[in-house]
């Protein structure tokens, strides 16, 4: 297998599995910033992934994935530990985006797993299932950036099926900047706009 073609180990897989399951776990409606800090660090592993595979550390690549959950995992739980001491009021809405982000984690586990088992690359699914997650979220609470967030994630994913696994990490950062960060961006902005009314 080429090297730029290298795919992501057991370890390196659950590492990332991990990450998204963090990240399911908290709702996702609230103020955008689970949005914005996964967003970030996914685009970062992702790039620095790319960078380290042009360089020859193909090998070495991997780890990005391992140290991005143990950068936002703590960044999560400090964030919404702080967030939970004020008043809670979870909506129907709230607990329904829940539930099919708990969904996803669980149905990427496997995806990702059996993905690596048959050595492809698990980008195109990923970024199939992260669509569905989207565009459910934004149907329930009727927030059109998470609609087009969800269009574009499969946008994206039809072009990895054409593209070469190479660029794979490329599309999941492009992805990414315009699926979670433009809505997660938007929510932020809404959420100011309503503490400060």
């Amino acid at each position: 297998m080429n090297t730029s073609e290298k795919q992501m180990s057991h370890e390196e897989s659950l590492a990332l599995i991990q990450s998204m399951i963090n990240s399911a776990r908290n709702k996702v409606a609230e103020d955008g910033f689970q949005f914005l800090l996964w967003g970030v660090l996914v685009i970062i592993a992702s790039l620095v992934n790319y960078l380290l595979i042009l360089q020859g550390f193909a090998d070495k690549a991997g780890l990005v994935w391992m140290i991005m959950p143990l950068v936002g995992a703590p960044i999560a739980f400090i964030y919404e530990k702080r967030k939970s001491k004020g008043p809670q009021v979870e909506t129907y809405a709230d607990k329904s985006a829940g539930y099919i982000w708990m969904s996803y984690g669980i149905t990427l586990f496997f995806t990702i797993f059996y993905a690596c088992y048959l050595q492809t690359s698990p980008i195109p699914f990923i970024l199939l299932l992260t669509g569905m997650a989207t565009f459910s979220s934004g149907l329930i609470l009727e927030f059109k950036p998470l609609l087009f967030g969800g269009i574009i994630f499969w946008i994206f994913a039809i072009i990895t099926f054409f593209t070469d696994p190479a660029m794979h990490l490329l599309l999941n950062a492009g992805a990414i900047a315009l699926g979670y960060l433009v809505p997660g961006l938007m929510l932020r902005r809404q959420a100011n706009s309503n503490v400060n009314v």
